[in-house]
């Protein structure tokens, strides 16, 4: 019996041992081997999928940029559609009606011998390619004339030689580029010259409005580059007081309404004009405004142009009568954006003894050559101005230096220099824009012209100069500083180019060069390309034997392919 309850109570622990488990009851059992297996595996196939894990975050992040927030990542760039080239012109002068009220003007004719031509030029690519290009009436309407026609293997059709005196020539020179020539087309309002892409590159044009009269109140010589529309212009060089009248002329060639608001700075600063906001020019339409409806009794007017939808193109018609005498007539064109240095040439001067008996008679103040500073901004600007002629440099009273009151126009006189053609070279401590008022007379007493010659950018490469027809035509170049050499390939009216002219410019000078002499009478332009230090360009218009004189600047070249940075995103 004793035994018999021995072995029933080690039966009874061995159970006890068996339902505790291995770790309880302390004994090294299979159990616990088999559980450290099973853990260990599971640490180990997490531990890998983690590495897994991050090393495909850092390949998907290496072979994707931007993947993570802290990437930056720089929008494409997509290139845009050459598209068309077009070039405003504006009207010719045309007679303000007496009776007209307000700022919108009525016209009346004006003489009946006065006359107004377009005169344009389309370069080729240098394969000889000529893009398709026309001369329009601003809007709608059938083409004045139609400058050229590419055939399909690139030379110009015999369509392109219209009735209007559009024509092409040969090749003229190794990589055979050529021209198609408007010769002269007689407009009646403002046009627009238009010219088909060669490819991915804009056309290279350019055209000139020249309006010319001998008798009648605008007796006299105009001229107007036409020009890129654009949304910020800037212009100078207008008088409102009484017996000058200045016609603002807006031109929206595009397919957008342009709603066009004017700053204006007159001769004791900003003048405050509410009906000059808002001006709404419609698609393919003009618009003038009489400025003396703006800002009247103003010696000196300069304005700041800025339009919101389409770009326009801007000009003044700007003319002057003394009594019964005329005082000759200009087309004002947009002038450089304000800086602190402003370069203007052109500036010719005639004999001192003239130029001081015409503006000594009674009402001819504002006959003589004087420089127009404009300063749009709150601080008086400290103005030095340098003078550069054929022969160097030429000092003006005071050494060239005055204050122009801020917000306003001030103006230098130019009288005194000897005659010659100048460059100026203007500087100051605040930003301004400026122009140059030359003269034009015979002798007192009878009728005087008078031109506008405008601040400018230096020449660069590919620039592109119309020569009108029926006038004289000079060119002149300035050097403020070292020495430039410009290249100057003539265009004939044929459209061939013609053996390149290259005048070298010595630091502090100004050259001219007559234009028939350097490429004889039929030349229609020049391919313009400048080398070496800064030069700037003008052309200075006039008519033999007569009292007239009309400044232009130089266009600028053809932008080349552009592109564009899009991001897309919401």
């Amino acid at each position: 019996m004793v035994e018999s309850s021995k072995e029933s109570k080690e039966s009874k622990r061995r159970l006890t041992s068996s339902a505790q488990g291995p770790e309880q009851s302390g004994l090294p059992g299979k159990g616990h081997r088999t559980v450290r297996r099973r853990r260990a595996a599971a640490e180990s196939i997490l531990a890998g999928s983690v590495a897994v894990a991050a090393v495909a975050v850092v390949t998907i992040g290496s072979i994707v940029p931007g993947f993570t927030a802290a990437a930056v990542v720089d929008p494409p760039a997509v290139a845009l559609p050459a598209g068309q080239s077009t070039a405003a012109c504006p009207g010719p002068a045309r007679l303000l009606d007496g009776s007209a009220a307000g700022t919108d003007p009525q016209f009346s004719a004006t003489s009946s011998s006065s006359s107004s031509t377009v005169t344009a030029l389309v370069l080729s690519a240098p394969d000889g390619t000529v893009p398709g290009s026309a001369l329009s009436p601003l809007g709608a309407g059938e083409p004045l004339a139609l400058v050229a026609k590419a055939s399909a293997s690139g030379s110009v059709s015999p369509s392109a030689v219209g009735t209007a005196g559009a024509t092409a020539g040969s090749a003229g020179i190794a990589d055979h580029r050529k021209a198609a020539v408007l010769k002269s087309q007689a407009v009646a309002g403002a046009s627009v010259l238009r010219a088909d892409s060669l490819g991915d590159k804009r056309a290279s044009l350019g055209a000139v409005m020249a309006y010319a009269a001998p008798d009648g109140d605008l007796a006299g010589l105009a001229a107007g580059e036409c020009q890129p529309p654009a949304n910020d212009l800037w212009l100078a060089g207008a008088s409102t007081t009484v017996g000058r009248t200045a016609i603002l002329q807006l031109s929206n060639s595009s397919q957008t309404a342009a709603t066009v608001n004017l700053d204006l700075f007159g001769d004791k600063g900003p003048v405050p004009a509410p009906g000059a906001k808002g001006l709404l020019v419609p698609p393919g339409t003009s618009r003038s405004v009489v400025l003396a409806g703006l800002a009247a009794g103003q010696s000196n007017l300069s304005m700041r142009l800025k339009s919101t939808g389409g770009p326009v193109a801007a000009t003044i018609q700007q003319s002057v009568l003394r009594g019964l005498t005329p005082g000759g007539v200009e087309v004002i064109s947009p002038v450089s954006a304000p800086a602190a240095r402003q370069v203007i040439t052109g500036v010719a001067i005639q004999q001192p003894a003239l130029a001081a008996a015409v503006a000594g008679q009674p009402g001819y103040a504002d006959a003589g050559a004087a420089l127009q500073v404009t300063v749009p901004g709150s601080a008086d600007a400290l103005v030095q101005v340098k003078v550069y002629g054929p022969s160097g440099q030429q000092q003006l009273p005071g050494g060239g230096v005055f204050t122009a009151k801020a917000g306003g126009v001030s103006e230098l006189s130019l009288t005194g220099l000897p005659a010659g053609t100048y460059t100026l070279d203007v500087g100051s401590d605040v930003a301004f824009t400026a122009t140059a008022r030359v003269a034009s007379a015979l002798k007192t007493g009878e009728p005087i012209d008078f031109g506008s010659a405008g601040a400018g950018g230096k020449l660069g490469d590919g620039q592109l100069i119309t020569v009108p027809q029926g006038v004289l035509s000079t060119l002149a170049f300035g050097v403020p500083a070292g020495r430039a050499k410009v290249s100057l390939t003539p265009v004939s009216l044929s459209g061939g180019f013609l053996p390149v002219k290259t005048v070298d410019v010595a630091g502090g000078t100004t050259q001219t060069v007559d234009s028939a002499q350097l490429a004889g009478a039929a030349v229609a332009g020049f391919v313009v390309s400048a080398t070496g230090d800064a030069v700037y360009g003008a052309q200075i218009l006039g008519i033999k034997d007569k009292a007239a004189v009309s400044v232009l600047g130089v266009p600028r070249g053809v932008a080349g392919p552009q592109d564009l940075k899009v991001i897309l995103g919401y």
